[in-house]
């Protein structure tokens, strides 16, 4: 079994899907302000739950998960079920217009089901055909999609109207595809082993930040301005007319 899957790219297969994900990518950076956010005392408070659910929930099963599984085991899940994804970045790739990375899917998928027992040993990296996952999200970033207003969604975390909009639109497709049940557990599975891989990083800014909310919101909008060329002219345009601002960061 080849090493770990490199964490930017299990960050970025979960785009918008868990919370606080893609905080510890965009941390650092100056908020970004591509998203305005019009519905923020709602999002507090579905921040603040989010919050007691990850404490009192997802916090100790992922703690159970890390503690009694195996290194390997749990590499193995997760690149199963990341396997599952390769056809979603595949069709993905193809709206975009990105027929290579389309193929590299294809080919990881097709390579890792066979000599990749399934998926649980990512073979086709040996083959030199590196994860490069896209969601259905960012082809409709690449079209120039808006992004909308900023969202904190119940359990699933940060996004935007447009990434909430093509998530709902992409799960009731794959419902009719595969099954609610079949998706239901892809789904749960692959955002809870990446949840588990990074809690202790979650857990350690969200100690540490003065504003736990507004960190979340800017690392988000910060790494989906890195990814999104609408969401990095929309930043662009803001930040020559808007007056300068204070920047809410994590304590030292």
């Amino acid at each position: 079994m080849r090493g770990a899957q490199p964490k930017a790219d299990r960050m970025r297969r979960s785009t918008s899907l868990l919370p606080c994900i893609g905080l510890v990518l965009g941390l650092a950076a100056p908020a970004a302000q591509a998203a305005p956010d019009p519905f923020e005392p709602v999002n507090r408070r579905i921040h603040a739950l989010n919050q007691v659910l990850q404490a009192h929930v997802l916090g100790p099963a992922a703690e159970a998960y890390v503690a009694y599984t195996p290194p390997g085991v749990r590499e193995g899940v997760a690149n199963a079920f990341a396997n599952l994804g390769e056809p979603i970045t595949a069709i993905s790739s193809l709206a975009a217009g990105d027929l290579p990375r389309a193929g590299n899917a294809a080919l990881r998928f097709g390579i890792n089901t066979t000599l990749g027992l399934g998926g649980v040993s990512d073979a086709a990296a040996s083959f030199g055909f590196a994860p490069r996952p896209m969601a259905p999200a960012d082809a409709v970033c690449s079209w120039g999609v808006a992004s909308g207003p900023y969202l904190v969604l119940p359990l699933l975390g940060p996004s935007t109207l447009r990434d909430a909009g093509t998530m709902i639109a992409t799960g009731a497709a794959l419902s009719q595809a595969v099954g609610p049940d079949v998706l239901l557990g892809w789904r749960s599975g692959d955002l809870f082993t990446t949840y588990a891989a990074f809690h202790a990083e979650l857990q350690r800014i969200d100690a540490q930040a003065l504003d736990s909310y507004a960190v979340h919101r800017s690392a988000f909008l910060q790494r989906r301005a890195a990814t999104c060329p609408a969401d990095r002219v929309a930043e662009l345009e803001d930040d020559d007319h808007a007056p300068p601002r204070e920047v809410t960061a994590a304590a030292p």
